[in-house]
């Protein structure tokens, strides 16, 4: 489906895999777009990963990029959990279970990649709308339109403004503003509307190890989460902070190193530990892991998708798919307005108000799993961390046995799945794959 040009033009801030997915989403609704990115490329090699669950690979499907985007993940097929001096406690088969429930296990793939391949998957014309080192600097609102002012000087016209700028969104920080300056008494979120209990270092490095292992190491205070790809392995180590906090933490290569030092003895595999793998880095970072609901996700002509709105550990591997059901849910009813938009074929102030609205309350509602994912995420976290004994009695013992594991996946994580939704204007371009029929229960 081809886009085409109409007097309703939408700017998605952040061009990451998040507002990527926008941009395929608009395309293919019909819906003029720009996508303004801060940083001077597309392709940022971080030295991270993301995980793709079943739901989420309907969509990308739906976006034609599934068969080139396969080839390039691991599908996640062997479990193991680890104390931190390496004793093996728990072989698990979650991974199987999702398989057998789905049709598909969830896929770990290096985050360049997934950002590349959804990026050439667009065609020329949608591309051209894609423009890098163009930092937001101010939104301007008015009854019939927004406009984007960058630090380069460039001005961008629009009806709505989309947020998918990460967790320290600078659309949020500005629609917080605007929403204070005309009403200065209103309740809104603060500043720093997420805590942490926890630092993240994250990395990735080249694997001898067989693709796809997931694997968890557990001790009090700190925990790692290891995958392996087909040419990559990146870990995800934990440590628990002195006291929980709001505020933004910049760190140093110096602060990287020091961590990475207390992990060193820590195993990745049954024969790898980090010092093994910490010489041949490809990419690490070091951030504070943030979590949390922001309770406004919109004013006027600006809405939030992604991290900007929610933003939950990394256990689970479940953020990138919540900012993918976002982009569905909000897509879905945009092109419905437009569409029904008289005339000029742009929606009212009033009509978008009421579409944003009912997004947020979407996907706030029991007809989603993100609510309840933030809590799981943060569960898992503080249970493999064992932050308590509850939570070390939780992880060592009481989930270990396979039954236990059989119910959580069937009765706690399936149903989450199930409730992932597709772009509701996009038919299937090619039937799916039979190892995918598993999509549509």
């Amino acid at each position: 489906m081809s886009s085409r040009s109409t007097t309703f033009k939408v700017i998605v801030i952040g061009g990451g895999p998040i507002g990527l997915t926008a941009a395929h989403a608009l395309h293919l609704a019909g819906i003029d777009f720009v996508v303004l990115e801060r940083l001077p490329e597309i392709f940022e090699d971080r030295g991270a990963s993301l995980i793709v669950h079943p739901h989420t690979l309907r969509v990308l499907h739906q976006f034609g990029i599934l068969d080139n985007l396969l080839p390039r993940g691991a599908e996640l097929n062997h479990h193991l959990s680890f104390t931190a001096d390496g004793h093996v406690f728990a072989e698990g088969n979650r991974y199987g279970l999702i398989r057998e429930y789905h049709g598909h296990g969830p896929v770990a793939f290096h985050r360049a990649e997934i950002l590349k391949i959804m990026y050439n998957g667009l065609p020329e014309a949608a591309k051209e709308k894609i423009l890098t080192d163009k930092k937001l600097t101010d939104i301007t609102t008015s009854c019939d339109g927004v406009i984007a002012t960058c630090a380069d000087g460039s001005v961008f016209h629009g009806s709505i403004i989309i947020g998918a700028d990460g967790v320290y969104s600078k659309t949020r920080q500005i629609m917080r503003d605007l929403a204070l300056k005309e009403n200065a008494t209103r309740s809104w979120d603060p500043v720093h509307p997420y805590s942490a209990t926890y630092q993240l270092l994250f990395g990735s490095f080249p694997s001898s190890s067989p693709a796809g292992q997931g694997y968890d190491i557990q001790s009090k205070g700190k925990a790692i989460m290891y995958f392996s790809g087909p040419e990559r392995g990146w870990f995800f180590l934990y440590k628990q902070l002195p006291r929980p906090t709001s505020e933004r933490t910049c760190y140093t290569q110096k602060d990287v190193d020091a961590v990475a030092a207390e992990f060193a003895e820590f195993p990745l595999t049954q024969t790898l530990q980090v010092k093994d793998v910490w010489p041949r880095m490809l990419g690490a970072g070091l951030t504070n892991l943030d979590e949390g609901i922001v309770k406004h996700w919109s004013f006027g002509r600006i809405v939030l998708v992604g991290d900007a709105c929610h933003k939950m550990t990394t256990h689970l591997g479940l953020g990138f798919n919540h900012g993918i059901q976002d982009i569905v849910v909000l897509c879905n009813s945009l092109r419905k307005a437009v569409r029904a938009a008289s005339g000029s074929r742009v929606p009212s102030a009033k009509v978008l108000t009421g579409i944003f609205e009912k997004y947020q309350a979407v996907r706030m509602s029991s007809v989603c799993s993100l609510e309840g994912d933030v809590a799981k995420s943060g569960l898992e976290t503080r249970m493999h961390a064992w932050q308590n004994p509850c939570y070390y009695l939780l992880s060592r013992y009481l989930s270990v046995p396979h039954t236990i594991e059989v119910l959580f996946m069937k009765y706690v994580m399936a149903p989450g799945f199930r409730k992932g939704q597709v772009l509701d204007y996009v038919p299937g371009r090619s039937a799916l794959r039979a190892r995918l029929a598993g999509f549509i229960l």
